[in-house]
C-alpha cells in the first residue's frame, strides 16, 4: 500500500471513529471537540513531565525493555510528547481493534489536523527554541496561551487593548504553554493566560489569569516605570 493510500485509510478510520470530521464543501479536516477534550487530559499529564518519566512511560506503553531503549527510539524517530499524548488519547477513544502500527499512523494524522496554535496573530509566535533569543533584550513580554481555555479566549477578544498597554519599545511575543514546557519551567508558569515581563533577559514579573487591559497597563507602569 502506498503512502497516499495509507493516509487515506487512516483518515477514513479516524472519521469512522468520530475522531475527525471532514467538511464536504472544501475537504477541510478537523478533529472533533470530544477528541480534543480527551487529548487535553493527556496533554496535561505528559507535556510537562521530565525526560526520565517520559521515557519510562513510552517504554511501558510500547513494551520496550527499558527507559534507555525508549530514549533511543524517541530520538531516532523524533517522537514528541505531543505525539505520545495524541497516541494515548486516540487509543482510549477508539472502539475498533487496531494494531500498534495502525494506531501510530492514525495518531500522526490526528496530530497533523489538530487545532492550530492558540497564540494570537497580533504577537510574535514563540516556542521553546525561539524564546531565549526573543527575551535577550532590554524589555520584552511573553504571553502564554492554551487551547480550549475560556479565560484565554476572553482576553484575546480584547487583544488590541491588551497590546495598547505596552510601550512601543517593548517586544510582545506569545507561546502555547502546553507546547513549551521549557519556558514554563524556566519562569514557573503553570496557568494560562499569563503575561511574563522580562528585563535584560530575566523574568521580573508574572501575571496569571485573565487580566483587564487597564489593570495590565497599571502593572506595566509598576514594572517598567512607564
Amino acid at each position: 500500500m502506498s503512502e497516499t493510500q495509507l493516509s487515506e485509510d487512516s483518515l477514513e478510520k479516524l472519521r469512522a471513529e468520530d475522531i475527525v470530521t471532514i467538511d464536504e464543501a472544501d475537504d477541510t479536516v478537523a478533529t472533533t471537540e470530544a477528541f480534543e477534550a480527551d487529548r487535553q487530559v493527556y496533554y496535561d499529564t505528559y507535556l510537562g513531565v521530565g525526560d526520565q518519566e517520559f521515557y519510562e512511560s513510552v517504554a511501558d506503553v510500547f513494551g520496550l525493555e527499558s527507559a534507555a531503549t525508549a530514549a533511543e527510539r524517541i530520538e531516532t524517530l523524533d517522537v514528541s510528547r505531543e505525539e505520545f499524548a495524541t497516541f494515548l488519547a486516540l487509543r482510549s477513544a477508539v472502539d475498533a481493534e487496531y494494531n500498534q502500527s495502525e494506531l501510530t499512523r492514525m495518531a500522526q494524522m490526528a496530530a497533523e489536523v489538530g487545532p492550530s496554535t492558540p497564540v494570537p496573530d497580533a504577537v510574535n509566535h514563540l516556542d521553546d527554541d525561539s524564546f531565549p533569543a526573543f527575551i535577550n533584550t532590554d524589555r520584552a513580554v511573553v504571553t502564554v496561551w492554551k487551547l480550549f481555555c475560556d479565560p484565554c479566549d476572553a482576553m484575546k477578544a480584547e487583544m488590541d487593548n491588551v497590546l495598547d498597554a505596552f510601550p512601543e519599545d517593548v517586544a510582545v511575543g506569545g507561546l502555547d504553554g502546553e507546547q513549551c514546557p521549557d519556558f514554563c519551567k524556566t519562569v514557573g508558569v503553570n496557568a494560562a493566560p499569563a503575561v511574563v515581563f522580562f528585563e535584560d533577559g530575566e523574568a521580573v514579573e508574572v501575571v496569571t489569569g485573565r487580566t483587564d487591559p487597564d489593570k495590565l497597563a497599571a502593572r506595566v507602569q509598576k514594572v517598567y516605570g512607564v
